[in-house]
């Protein structure tokens, strides 16, 4: 039996003030097992795109007007080692830790100051950053370069970011 998928309106969130990535990372966590996402937008939601992915979601997008229709539909578990879903979860990010306070920087310095102090710091290390908001280039980034992390936004919307240096 399919699940109804989970509908938000970005443009509703936006007019109720809350954080969008918090909103949204909210309403993944509560959705069913196997229940899709579909997220109506005016712009390429980029950064849930990539979180989605990480966490074994199917990407779609369909443009109709000015408006953006993504749909996450979770992979199917079948015991296929190039399904991420199929995969083990990953480890927890864990290791000797520096911190790196990124608030009241201007970007793009967060982002240059998260990536040199990770260029430096030793294999095997975390890197724990606190930026004034979600650092979502930054985290595109991170994913295209295979580096494993876990955000978690907080009460004022900034956000603490965990970074495993692997390689």
């Amino acid at each position: 039996m399919e699940q109804t998928p989970k509908v938000v309106e970005v443009k509703s969130v936006l007019k109720q003030g809350w954080s969008l990535f918090s909103h949204m990372m909210n309403t993944v966590d509560q959705l069913e097992p196997g229940q899709p996402l579909i997220v109506k937008s005016s712009f390429n939601p980029r950064p849930l795109m990539s979180q989605m992915r990480r966490r074994g979601y199917q990407v779609t997008q369909e443009r109709l007007g000015k408006m953006v229709v993504t749909t996450f539909v979770p992979r199917q578990r079948d015991g296929d080692p190039s399904n991420p879903a199929a995969r083990a979860p990953a480890p927890p990010i864990e290791g000797p830790e520096t911190f790196l306070d990124n608030r009241g920087l201007v970007p793009p310095e967060p982002m240059q100051h998260t990536l040199a102090a990770l260029e430096t710091a030793a294999v095997g290390t975390v890197l724990v950053i606190h930026n004034d908001r979600v650092p979502v280039f930054l985290l595109a980034q991170l994913d295209e370069d295979g580096y494993p992390y876990e955000t978690v936004a907080q009460v004022d919307d900034s956000a603490v970011v965990r970074i495993f240096k692997s390689h």
